[in-house]
């Protein structure tokens, strides 16, 4: 029997890693390898959507920004263009492969290459936390969508999965919520509806658990939590990672997520702030 720790307790969140040491190259390759199988594991990201859709009435030309391997829209009859945008070419190849009439585009929220004005309808789900600037692809958002325009987001933000922060291992600095709806300025915005609502979603065991964050690519963005024999190659820790030093580590931490456990599994918690905004005219 092996002693080594399960990769994918290697490559859960790190809470001190700062998303703008991670090179855009390396964030883009780990979500490329991730989207054949990313389906497979977006619990969050499914749920997210659900609820973020409910509010939605897309129309014109829609921007889907981080769109992975792509979002129906067919139930929309208002829409007539839709853009999946994605800094991974691997996610663009899949969202074409569902969706042969959409257009990839290959870029950054916070540099959009797109005209100004020239959006309907900015759609995000679960992908704009991992932007080294919140601001910049705010200000982004404002540019390419015309007056009027609408606006529909799902962001992750500080409080997000807090039974990893009980578990020892490190947790995203994701923003705080009022950090994000500050950058809406009430010159460009009007806010229609804004709140931060908690999703959980529940696994049959840890591995399962943290795979749901590497299988989805997520892992490179977020950093490294838990290394085995080797140190952080993010070069943006403040102080050492913990240590799993074998088989006997990882099982006591097994044993540690079991005291969490519900009748429904044991539980992942995310926070997301829901935002739903017009453009000024």
């Amino acid at each position: 029997m092996s002693n080594s720790v399960p990769s994918e307790v290697q490559n859960v969140p790190g809470k001190d890693c700062m998303k703008e040491a991670i090179s855009e190259d390396k964030i883009a390759r780990q979500f490329s390898l991730a989207a054949k199988h990313y389906q497979e594991h977006d619990k969050v990201q499914r749920l997210s959507a659900q609820r973020l859709r409910a509010k939605v009435a897309p129309v014109g030309r829609l921007l889907d920004i981080g769109c992975g391997p792509g979002t129906d829209f067919s139930a929309a009859p208002g829409l007539n263009e839709v853009l999946g945008l994605d800094i991974a070419p691997g996610m663009l190849s899949q969202m074409l492969e569902s969706f042969p009439g959409y257009k990839a585009l290959c870029g950054d929220a916070q540099a959009l290459p797109l005209a100004d004005a020239s959006i309907d309808t900015l759609y995000s789900n679960l992908a704009l936390q991992w932007c080294s600037d919140i601001n910049t692809a705010i200000g982004e958002l404002a540019r390419v969508l015309k007056p009027g325009g609408r606006c529909h987001l799902a962001i992750v933000v500080d409080g997000s999965l807090s039974e990893l922060d009980a578990l020892g291992l490190r947790v995203n600095a994701f923003e705080q919520a009022q950090t994000v709806l500050d950058g809406f300025s009430d010159s460009h915005w009007q806010i229609e509806y804004q709140s931060v609502e908690p999703l959980r979603v529940h696994f049959d065991d840890l591995k399962t658990l943290l795979y749901s964050i590497k299988g989805v690519g997520a892992s490179a963005a977020m950093g490294s939590a838990v290394s085995q024999g080797s140190d952080d190659t993010h070069g943006s820790v403040s102080k050492p990672l913990p240590r799993l030093r074998g088989r006997q580590d990882w099982l006591a931490l097994c044993e540690r997520a079991e005291a969490m456990r519900q009748p429904e599994g044991l539980p992942l918690t995310y926070q997301i702030l829901f935002i739903h905004a017009s453009r000024r005219g």
